[in-house]
């Protein structure tokens, strides 16, 4: 019976093979999981909202027609109560949760998953709107601004929507700046659906908001972002103005979802090529190990 000796010479052979495979391999699978982590989490983020949006349509297709109706009636009286409110720049001002008019505002068009959803495809966007404009409530999709008109249409109405821009782990509307003149917007709420048109597009300051004002007669909408992205010193709106929907317009708020983005193209290229290489090199050094 013989014993194998490991020699001092053999230890420090494999310790070489360990420091030379080891080290590099771990170093280049962190560079790897940190090119992924934003593709992977921006794509959960967008199918999360996406199946929100899906979940808010059966919401409203199994509720009871009669409830829908009295929840829009309820809202637009809402909006006539309370027009000519003070408008606040959703990022730079925050309102008191606690007091009993904020309460009355988040009563309005509650009970389902959120209060809306706002379709552009243009850009292939479906999102969720829900009420106010906190931070986690735009970390998961779109806000209503409290103090404009909630989104029932009808004249004299102007509701505006917020959405972050530049997030890393979530698309929102990174794109909205690619909409452009004439584009369509839909919007669906507790069964009412309206189509939008855009006819103006600005860039302003946060605390101009003279644009986002109701106009007597006027049926608007006005979204709004965050721009240069990821600088956020001025605000995108997008303007837009209620027209005729078509039935064959129906078929946006189901159709619309989030894209693949072309800055996730530019970390998964090295990402794979990274993969790549380091299961090359590991082939490499095992072959050179067992040949020695």
């Amino acid at each position: 019976m013989s014993t194998s000796v490991q020699t001092p010479a053999r230890d420090e052979e494999q310790a070489s093979l360990l420091r030379r495979v080891l080290l590099p391999t771990i170093f280049i699978l962190l560079g790897v999981i940190g090119l992924m982590y934003p593709i992977v989490a921006t794509q959960w983020n967008n199918s999360q909202q996406a199946k929100v949006a899906e979940q808010y349509e059966s919401d409203v297709a199994g509720a009871d027609p009669h409830t829908l109706n009295e929840q829009v009636e309820k809202a637009r009286l809402y909006n006539d109560e309370k027009a000519g409110g003070p408008i606040l720049d959703p990022w730079l001002s925050r309102i008191s949760e606690d007091n009993t008019e904020y309460q009355e505002y988040l009563a309005q068009l509650s009970g389902l998953r959120a209060m809306s959803q706002v379709a552009i495809p243009s850009i292939d966007s479906r999102l969720p709107v829900y009420h106010g404009t906190r931070e986690n409530t735009l970390q998961h999709g779109l806000g209503h601004l409290y103090g404009t008109s909630l989104p029932v249409g009808g004249p004299g109405s102007h509701a505006v929507i917020t959405g972050h821009t530049g997030l890393t782990n979530a698309t929102l509307w990174d794109n909205l700046s690619k909409v452009v003149v004439g584009d369509a917007v839909y919007v669906s709420t507790f069964g009412e659906q309206m189509k939008y048109e855009v006819d103006k597009i600005d860039v302003v300051l946060p605390e101009d908001v003279d644009s986002l004002r109701a106009v007597p007669g006027e049926d608007r909408l006005t979204l709004i972002t965050c721009t240069p992205y990821g600088v956020n010193t001025h605000r995108l709106l997008v303007h837009a103005h209620r027209v005729p929907m078509d039935p064959a317009d129906t078929g946006a708020l189901t159709d619309s979802g989030t894209i693949f983005q072309w800055w996730m193209l530019i970390l998964l290229i090295p990402a794979l090529l990274g993969a790549w290489r380091l299961i090359w090199w590991i082939n490499k050094e095992r072959r050179e190990n067992s040949n020695a």
